[in-house]
């Protein structure tokens, strides 16, 4: 990993920068949300902690947001800054409107940015925290394997690759997102496998906050946007009884299923994650029923 340091001799900064690709449209919200979107690095460091927090096992609270400040900052228990800093170069912004629901007849626009957009990311450190920077690019990449950004994230939308994950069948995508989870030192809660459920938690832990606890891949398509429609029409078929997740006036259960496309080889493939926190629901036959059956129509082996 380290060979992709930049050291800028002049401001005392090692720099990690990443290309990244969007494979999805991403309805990421900006100044102007109803005009257009824009990718924001407020949002890509919101989603980065969520992800961060998906390994943590602490079950007090305070302690986890201590930690988390320790990692990104914040002012409620270490009032300190992040030794990490993200930027990225110029403005990536759209304004084509594009449907969030593509599964439903009536279509629900909204402001996007385009799939095949590009923008760098870099992660910066001063000199003196050089040592910390691999800790956290490979939590930077555990997200990049899993994650989206924006509006139906978790349903596809806003998928993103670094040009760095160039995987030629899903064995190499396993064998990736495994090596990832041994540099992070949590690899031992987990059992692997190269196709299917590729990441397992092996024992359930009960904490306030969403941990990771299984990782599945779906058959690859020949587009990004077939994925998209899948997922769609899981969550409406899947999920009628509100078992993934539903939202009823003030009432809301996230969805514990985030979606999202990778290319392996010529192939886009649907990576369903599932996060769980303390509850009994997901031990219920009619969570796990339902669970399979949106699987199932993603295109999971199960």
């Amino acid at each position: 990993m380290m060979e992709r340091l930049k050291w800028n001799e002049a401001s005392a900064i090692v720099q990690s920068p990443y290309q990244l690709v969007l494979l999805t449209p991403a309805a990421i919200h900006g100044f102007d949300p109803k005009a257009k979107a824009e990718f924001r690095i407020p949002s890509l460091r919101g989603v980065w902690r969520y992800w961060w927090r998906t390994l943590q096992s602490e079950t007090n609270h305070r302690d986890l947001l201590a930690k988390e400040e320790e990692w990104f900052g914040g002012t409620r228990e270490t009032k300190q800054q992040s030794p990490v800093h993200l930027s990225m170069a110029g403005v990536m912004e759209g304004t084509k409107r594009e449907n969030m629901l593509p599964h439903r007849t009536s279509p629900v626009p909204v402001p996007a940015l385009p799939a095949g957009g590009e923008v760098t990311v870099t992660l910066s450190v001063r000199k003196r925290h050089e040592q910390l920077l691999p800790a956290y690019e490979w939590h930077f990449q555990y997200m990049l394997h899993l994650a989206g950004f924006g509006q139906r994230s978790r349903r596809g939308f806003g998928a993103v690759q670094w040009t760095g994950h160039q995987w030629n069948n899903v064995g190499e995508y396993a064998k990736s997102l495994r090596t990832v989870l041994e540099h992070i030192g949590v690899a031992e809660a987990f059992s692997f496998a190269e196709d299917g459920c590729l990441v397992a938690r092996r024992k359930d832990i009960r904490t306030l906050h969403p941990v990771l606890s299984a990782v599945w891949i779906g058959e690859g398509k020949e587009s990004a946007a077939e994925v998209t429609r899948a997922f769609g029409k899981a969550s409406h078929e899947a999920n009628r009884y509100g078992n993934l997740g539903f939202v009823q006036g003030s009432k809301k259960l996230s969805s514990p299923l985030w979606c999202t496309v990778r290319k392996i080889g010529n192939r886009y493939h649907p990576i369903v994650t599932e996060v769980r926190s303390g509850g009994s629901r997901y031990s219920e036959p009619r969570y796990e029923r339902d669970r399979n059956r949106f699987l199932e129509i993603v295109g999971v082996r199960i």
